[in-house]
């Protein structure tokens, strides 16, 4: 049987992204790697939701946007004076000397209208909050992409150990074949007096096994497609299958791209958006100028309905208003100190997560290395445990050896087969390890998924 796990092909995978086609049966969901790729970066449920944090702040930015333009409001009003206030006034001013006499002002009803309208001239602050907002977008741009790269790597690692229980099925499944032909051999020889029954028994016990341990196989595919059907966001109801279509492999990168990291990249963007924070808090020093206007219009009457008994007057304005700030109590040094403990713990951060991703680069070259010398082992035992098996099953049916032994070479050449698929599994995810930890998977999905930084 073919013992080779499918070699995914990064490249070819991730460029065809935005053309998997599903093929779909009447019962069953039958996904390659593109397009369990495809299904999940369109539908998981966590990735929209990053996707919409991203539009969140769009619409933020847009807010501050607003500031800078010109702000026009309107108001109106109508007011009926039923029971007007009185003064009293001295009688000499109606020429009743010595008297109080008691005097309402104004009408019984008035109505005005009155539009403002002002746009900011010169504020350094609010020039650099919209760089600032501008700039906080490739931020989230940036989130957006490391949650659509984690999603595409789960998605490839799951994959590739699915690919693996279905082999492991196929071996257990071949394995269960050779042994029920053994037990029907045997079983026959017993009947003939030529071997014992303990020996049919000692196969029975191997078919036994056998079958537990395809039930155990079994059971690991359907946790594995369960977990892919979440991160694709497919219903639990929904059959699903693997198929073994993909591309060619290419060469997986052995030196660190520490400008293709993405958590290093936020943490850049990070700093640079709390400098400009600081930038704007300084800017808070410096005035701001305002072009103002207004005009309104008041009408007063004391009767509602008699148009000739209305008296309105129009009124308007224009001018500029400049704003000093003087003392605010030392608020905004206290603001700028933080904001400059802010950036010393993002220059600290930078620097840990820098060593940190040199140190999964590293482990991870290693433990690709390792697992190549692992499977080139593994290669060499399975063909000698075949060797084994072929030499003891030989013996045994011309009656020179007991079934014990071609038993034992069973078990050795079964042991041999899963330990070289467990090893095929293991290369291929720390293969996968070292294209992200070197930043080339996060180069290849650039090429398939173009990203502006």
């Amino acid at each position: 049987m073919n013992m080779k796990i499918l070699k995914t092909g990064m490249v070819g995978v991730l460029l065809l992204l935005t053309s998997a086609a599903f093929a779909q049966t009447t019962d069953t969901l039958r996904l390659s790697l593109v397009e369990a790729v495809n299904l999940a970066i369109r539908q998981n449920p966590q990735l929209q939701s990053v996707q919409l944090d991203e539009e969140i702040n769009l619409a933020k930015v847009k807010k501050v946007k607003a500031s800078a333009l010109p702000q026009v409001n309107a108001d109106a009003s109508y007011t009926d004076n039923f029971l007007r206030a009185s003064q009293i006034l001295p009688g000499e001013v109606f020429g009743r000397p010595g008297e109080s006499i008691a005097v309402k002002f104004g009408t019984r009803y008035q109505m005005g209208a009155n539009a403002q309208i002002s746009q900011t001239l010169y504020n350094p602050a609010l020039n650099i909050g919209l760089k600032a907002a501008k700039a906080s977008q490739g931020l989230y741009e940036l989130q957006t992409f490391k949650s659509k790269e984690d999603l595409i790597y789960n998605v490839i690692n799951l994959y590739m150990q699915l690919q693996m229980v279905e082999k492991q099925t196929e071996l257990v499944e071949s394995n269960l074949d050779r042994t029920q032909r053994l037990i029907d051999i045997t079983g026959a020889q017993f009947k003939e007096g030529i071997v014992k029954k303990v020996d049919v028994d000692q196969l029975r016990v191997s078919y036994t096994n056998l079958t537990t341990q395809l039930s155990n196989v079994a059971n690991s595919r359907v946790q594995l497609l369960n977990n892919l059907k979440t991160l694709m966001n497919v219903d639990s109801e929904q059959a699903i299958a693997i198929t073994d279509v993909g591309t060619d492999p290419i060469p997986v990168s052995q030196e660190l791209n520490l400008d293709a990291n993405i958590d290093l990249a936020l943490v850049d963007y990070q700093r640079k958006l709390q400098d400009l924070n600081t930038a704007s808090i300084r800017a808070g020093y410096l005035p701001s100028l305002s072009l103002i206007a207004n005009f309104g219009y008041q009408a007063q009457t004391n009767q509602l309905l008699d148009k000739t008994a209305t008296q309105g007057f129009a009124s308007g304005l224009y001018g500029l208003r400049l704003s000093i700030p003087i003392f605010d109590g030392f608020a905004k040094k206290s603001k700028i100190t933080q904001s400059q403990y802010k950036v010393h713990q993002l220059e600290l951060n930078r620097k840990y997560l820098m060593r940190n991703v040199e140190n999964q680069f590293v482990n991870a070259r290693n433990n690709v290395q390792q697992n190549q010398r692992v499977l080139l082992a593994q290669q060499e035992n399975m063909k000698l445990a075949e060797q084994l098996y072929n030499v003891a099953k030989l013996s045994y049916t011309e009656g020179i050896s007991p079934l014990s032994e071609l038993i034992n070479a069973e078990n050795g050449l079964k042991e041999a087969q899963n330990q070289y698929l467990t090893a095929m599994l293991q290369i291929n995810l720390a293969e996968l390890d070292l294209m992200q930890s070197s930043g080339q998977l996060t180069q290849i999905i650039k090429q398939a998924l173009p990203f502006q930084n």
